[in-house]
């Protein structure tokens, strides 16, 4: 089968391809193979480059009468968010604070934690949106993260909370409750932040919710 029937079968249209997070699915091919394959398909127009690293097979539009392009969001959490089979990243700050209607305020820069980044903290562009990308303190997981959210966010203090003390706790209970982590799991990963986390989930009724939690299921 020809590497574009491989890609279109195992992607389809207007999926991101990246890259970078093809080395579990070289099809058969060395990774600078594989690179010049997909090089390949875009001079014959046969597939489509979003960006570097990046690429989609655009579909066609009756209506419009022409390609439709993959949205800039999906390809930010195919990158550095998650992918079909794994979790790799989250949002973190502001865009989460936003996500849990902890803030009207939007974001200029997107705020993401994700395990695909080496270095400690890094700002990029991609595309149009600009991104500041952190290194993960922990492996991510499905079912990990959102605790890692609440974690991070009580961590560092937010300061753009806009809603009462009392709804901001019950929203972010609200936001935990479907967290299967034992309590040696949730242990182990509050060692990995400093003490005024676990001071912070425990004034707040977090922790006790979580483990509360295991207990109901």
């Amino acid at each position: 089968m020809a590497i574009r029937e491989i890609l279109l079968d195992e992607y389809g249209y207007n999926e991101p391809i990246v890259t970078t997070n093809m080395s579990k699915q070289n099809f058969g091919l060395k990774p600078d193979s594989l690179r010049r394959n997909i090089n390949r398909l875009v001079e014959k127009k046969e597939i489509a480059r979003f960006c570097d690293g990046v690429y989609y097979f655009p579909k066609w539009n009756e209506m419009l009468q022409q390609n439709t392009q993959v949205s800039e969001r999906v390809v930010i959490e195919r990158k550095y968010i998650q992918d079909k089979t794994e979790r790799y990243g989250y949002f973190s700050g502001l865009a989460l604070a936003n996500e849990l209607h902890l803030t009207t305020q939007v974001p200029v820069v997107l705020e993401i934690v994700t395990e695909n980044n080496a270095s400690k903290k890094r700002t990029v562009t991609l595309k149009n949106t600009q991104l500041t990308l952190k290194k993960a303190r922990v492996p991510i997981t499905f079912e990990n993260y959102k605790v890692l959210q609440v974690f991070d966010l009580l961590t560092d203090k937010v300061s753009y909370n806009e809603v009462p003390k009392e709804i901001m706790i019950e929203r972010l209970k609200a936001y935990l409750g479907d967290v299967t982590l034992s309590e040696a799991e949730i242990i182990e990963i509050i060692v990995k932040y400093p003490s005024k986390t676990s001071k912070e989930l425990i004034e707040k009724g977090l922790y006790h919710a979580l483990i509360r939690g295991q207990r109901d299921i």
